[in-house]
């Protein structure tokens, strides 16, 4: 939950770009709100803001060489696991300060010994950059999942950086524009890797590094899922998962309060057994209350199940329905996000959530990922079935959503002449081809590898992302413990049937999870993160709605059904069509309109 910005030209000298350096580093205040640094020489400006975590300086990391002059300058957004080891390892004398080398420090000494590879030396979460005044070249690098955002895109004479899309869109190079395609991954939320909706803006892909110069561009894959062959036994496979399990987790706490996310299913329950296990003490536990306005499935008396069975220090805190629907909070929610969701209120409460937590903790665990790395997100696999289209997409066409979750209200006209269908096959097929395989692979396994590999690397945009995105604008680093390169790889290679074993999703966490959680949490049914049912959220909900459709100029205006959306004005009953799908749809018209809005996008279809 930090940030970092910069601006790079050859021809204009940026010394004199006071007023957009301090737009650019102002915007980053939705990732990180406890001081900011700045560096900047003629050609080149980069900045970073720190969050609550941050050690050591938050000047931009600076080397220079024997005769005084710089050489390199970095800025990280991030952490890094086992820092102090990969410190000793690359730095040829003390920090900036005294307390302690910063992440920057560390990745810049790294890229000083390691240069272009210095990525494959990193473990955590992270998006770097480095300026190498000695070759005028900028190096752009994002972790194994891309947890942590970085956005670019070139200009005439140079680039520019940010971690927060809005602030990349008002930088005066940019205009900020959606063709045909960006609607589309608006629509599907499904982009390729290294894609943005805005024409003309990119991402460093996850696990990839980006070197811009004079030369050009040049995109570097340093992590990649491998097939390879299971040789582990089912006992052997066991306890392996408990290893790594105990591993990923110690290198997320070190260093932090053991604090944990806890909402009473199997993921989070089990992280929680996990954190008092490998700190040997008591984790802090946080829990979502609802009161009576919830899913009809409480989390509570599991999550105090589980503070029980630790003797957890729990705190529950209480979202409030009118406090969905406050304005402001709305807003902080759309600029915390890269972009607009049908999720509503699921995006509203975790940042409220995160608020409430932060204030007392800088860091905690989330369980997310769970179902997308223990094999179990989509249901268990069937050997006959054949994948068409992405499995999430595949499951919302099943509950009558044609072209996916939250484009209901959306003119079908329009939805033709961009082809949303025909975006979403196209890059169906791209990262079906991108699934690694091993001859001897079963057909089951296949499908399972397939499943796997769409869900780690498409399904997260839709999961993890938001969540990072959503507390680190509430002031908490979460961590995913699950998400970690180590684990991930060696669950992609066992067996699916290893991984349903005894008949149920997540079979290696539920044994592994027999120690760590009560007998009430290994047979709670699988629920979905808790919705809001209050009808004073539905009515704000529809009065946005009428506010809107009053609206002549509303941007989205061009793009939507608006017979429908009276409809539904009109009958506030139709937001409960389907359960909670009928509301995703209003709420995508809603937030499309007011990100069209934030970054001032022209619509150019």
């Amino acid at each position: 939950m930090s940030g970092i910005t910069g601006w790079v030209d050859s021809v204009r000298d940026l010394r004199d770009a006071d007023a957009v350096t301090a737009r650019l580093t102002a915007d980053l205040v939705v990732r990180g709100q406890h001081g900011t640094g700045t560096w900047r020489e003629r050609h080149a400006v980069l900045a970073q803001r720190a969050d609550a975590t941050w050690r050591g300086t938050v000047e931009p990391a600076r080397a220079r060489g024997q005769d005084g002059r710089t050489i390199a300058v970095a800025v990280c957004d991030g952490y890094l696991h086992h820092a102090d080891t990969l410190w000793s390892a690359v730095a040829d004398g003390p920090p900036a300060s005294p307390d302690g080398p910063s992440v920057a420090e560390i990745v810049l000494h790294a890229y000083l010994r390691w240069g272009e590879r210095v990525a494959e030396h990193l473990d955590g979460a992270f998006a770097f950059a480095i300026r190498d005044e000695r070759d005028h070249t900028l190096l752009l690098g994002r972790d194994r999942f891309g947890i942590r955002p970085l956005s670019y895109t070139t200009t005439e004479h140079g680039a520019v950086f940010s971690s927060d899309l809005g602030a990349l869109a008002r930088h005066p190079a940019v205009t900020p524009e959606i063709d045909a395609d960006g609607l589309c991954a608006l629509l599907t939320q499904l982009r390729a890797p290294g894609t943005a909706a805005l024409r003309g803006v990119r991402e460093v892909p996850p696990a990839h590094t980006v070197r811009l110069g004079a030369h050009g561009e040049t995109v570097r894959r340093y992590w990649a899922l491998e097939a390879r062959p299971h040789e582990l036994d089912l006992d052997g496979t066991i306890r392996r998962v408990r290893e790594l399990l105990e591993e990923v987790v110690s290198d997320d706490l070190a260093g932090t309060d053991p604090s944990v996310l806890l909402s009473g299913g199997l993921d989070s329950s089990a992280l929680t057994g996990l954190a008092a296990t490998v700190s040997g003490a008591a984790p802090r536990t946080f829990t979502v209350a609802f009161g009576d306005t919830a899913a009809p499935v409480p989390d509570r008396p599991y999550a105090l199940d589980v503070v029980r069975f630790w003797e957890c220090r729990h705190q529950e805190v209480t979202v409030r329905p009118e406090d969905l629907s406050d304005p402001e909070t709305l807003s902080a929610v759309l600029s915390a996000k890269d972009y607009p969701s049908p999720f509503g209120d699921k995006n509203i409460t975790p940042y409220l959530f995160s608020g409430k937590v932060a204030a007392e903790v800088p860091v905690a665990l989330s369980g997310e990922a769970s179902d997308t790395v223990f094999g179990s997100l989509g249901g268990k696999i069937d050997e006959n079935h054949e994948f068409t289209t992405f499995p999430w997409i595949e499951r919302s066409r099943s509950w009558g959503l044609e072209h996916g979750m939250g484009s209901g209200m959306f003119d079908r006209a329009l939805l033709r002449t961009v082809d949303v269908d025909g975006y979403g096959d196209r890059l169906f097929r791209e990262a079906s081809a991108e699934v690694p395989v091993l001859p001897g692979d079963s057909r089951l396994d296949r499908l399972g590898r397939q499943a796997d590999h769409l869900t780690i690397n498409r399904f997260l945009e839709q999961a993890v992302h938001h969540s990072e995105r959503l507390s680190a604008a509430a002031g908490l680093q979460v961590r995913f413990p699950f998400l970690d390169h180590r684990l991930v790889s060696f669950l992609y290679n066992v067996p699916v049937r290893m991984k349903w074993f005894d008949g149920r999703g997540k079979s290696l966490l539920r044994t592994n999870a027999k120690d760590l959680v009560p007998e009430s949490v290994l047979t709670r049914p699988k629920v979905p993160y808790p919705i809001t049912y209050a009808d004073s959220y539905k009515a704000a909900l529809t009065t946005r709605l009428r506010t809107l459709l009053d609206d002549s100029d509303a941007p989205v205006r061009p793009l939507a059904d608006l017979t429908a959306l009276r409809e539904v004005a009109a009958d506030p009953a139709l937001l409960d069509q389907g359960g909670w799908y009928g509301r995703a749809n209003v709420e995508m018209v809603l937030q499309l309109d007011a990100w069209l809005r934030r970054l001032g996008v022209r619509i150019a279809i």
